[in-house]
């Protein structure tokens, strides 16, 4: 696993051996001063649009930059566009593909992730999640819910489009019941909550949409107990 705070250490060593400032650095890279401070006291690392030009203005490899490892010879396959055949001849663990997927790009992360997604389930790939782009994940959690419901999509929620997840949660409660959304209901529009509660409504009353209650507008929530209350006052 890289170390940002090795790294940073690595790349304050080799700046001053080429002798050169912070600012110098910033100059040459295009980026501020600040950056370049972050990364040599370990709390950000480099772009990795950033590591050749670092690696040729020190005169060193980017193992040097990174400290040799899987990780960091995955990363020079990144950049040389070349990872289909490293994942091919190596075993690759989601472990360390998390590990250099804050230095990719979403298209680099997309790409990576389209290469060992069927090697791997759903809950092991989870921790990509926040690196990947919504179009590649709403693909990869319609197919997961087919398979294996909403349970193991879940955890996924907070990254999936808002189109898909309702299109998802439409087709679940159908089939499994209002309760089985709850978990996710929180990022479900409340145009879809107020209409899977409507149908519940007409089935089973108040009771049947306790579960999913929080997270409905509070206009139809109002509503409800309006309607609730003169029906109550007529029966009476």
């Amino acid at each position: 696993m890289f170390s940002m705070e090795k790294i940073g250490k690595n790349i304050a060593s080799l700046r001053k051996k080429k002798d050169i400032t912070q600012m110098g650095l910033a100059d040459q890279l295009g980026i501020s001063y600040q950056a370049i401070s972050n990364w040599e006291r370990g709390e950000t690392m480099p772009d990795i649009s950033k590591l050749p030009v670092l690696a040729e203005i020190f005169g060193v490899s980017i193992d040097e930059i990174l400290d040799d490892g899987k990780e960091a010879k995955l990363i020079k396959k990144v950049i040389e566009q070349d990872t289909a055949d490293y994942f091919q001849n190596n075993e690759v663990t989601v472990e360390e593909i998390t590990t250099v997927a804050p230095l990719l790009s979403a298209s680099q992360a997309d790409d990576m992730f389209n290469q060992i997604k069927d090697s791997f389930n759903i809950k092991e790939l989870i921790p990509l999640a926040p690196f990947i782009s919504s179009e590649v994940l709403d693909e990869l959690a319609r197919k997961a819910t087919e398979v294996e419901g909403i349970k193991n999509i879940t955890p996924l929620a907070p990254f999936l489009s808002r189109e898909v997840l309702d299109e998802l949660v439409l087709k679940i409660a159908d089939t499994e019941g209002i309760r089985s959304i709850t978990a996710i209901a929180p990022f479900v529009s409340k145009a879809v909550l107020s209409e899977l509660a409507k149908k519940e409504l007409e089935a089973g009353g108040m009771r049947s949409i306790v579960s999913i209650a929080p997270f409905l507008d509070e206009d139809f929530i109002n509503a409800i107990v309006r309607k609730v209350a003169f029906t109550d006052k007529k029966d009476a």
